[in-house]
């Protein structure tokens, strides 16, 4: 019987000791975790949703800087174009269709007036044009570390497709 005596009594020892890895040891962990992961949460959000921003902003200036090109090849000065049958196109023409067709684009984004287009240059060179366009995007969260908003260029290129000589 003294056997089963000292082992009950190593039990009762064994529950009085606290072990290192037991639960009162863990008490607060969880708060501290969110206290130091619930700022970077917050600040990774507002890096995406910036970012977000920046990469619509690229799409939309690409997107605005073909439809431009592809209109300003359109403007062909018949008036210029010589008997050889070489057409061109007309510089203020190509500009203009440039611009209008921006200013479609613009009134498609609606009234949400944080992303804005202009014509930064169009170049034409015979039945050739290059279209330059920029576009300005305001930052929502940027603000907060010194970035109040984007900038994106796209350059696009067109040539007028004229003079068809023969039926396939």
């Amino acid at each position: 019987m003294g056997g089963l005596r000292g082992g009950s009594e190593v039990g009762v020892i064994a529950r009085g000791v606290r072990f290192l890895g037991s639960r009162d040891s863990e008490r607060g962990q969880a708060l501290l975790a969110f206290i130091i992961l619930f700022p970077v949460f917050i600040v990774g959000l507002f890096v995406v949703t910036d970012l977000g921003r920046y990469l619509y902003l690229k799409n939309q200036v690409r997107i605005a800087a073909d439809a431009a090109a592809l209109a300003a090849a359109g403007a062909l000065d018949m008036q210029r174009a010589g008997m050889d049958e070489v057409f061109v196109l007309n510089p203020k023409w190509a500009e203009r269709r440039a611009e209008e067709v921006l200013t479609q684009m613009i009134g498609q984004v609606g009234e949400d007036n944080w992303l804005t287009y202009s014509v930064s240059s169009v170049i034409v060179s015979g039945r050739d044009v290059t279209v330059i366009v920029d576009g300005n995007a305001s930052a929502i969260f940027g603000g907060y570390l010194g970035i109040s908003g984007f900038h994106a260029q796209a350059v696009s290129h067109a040539r007028a497709a004229v003079g068809v000589n023969s039926e396939w």
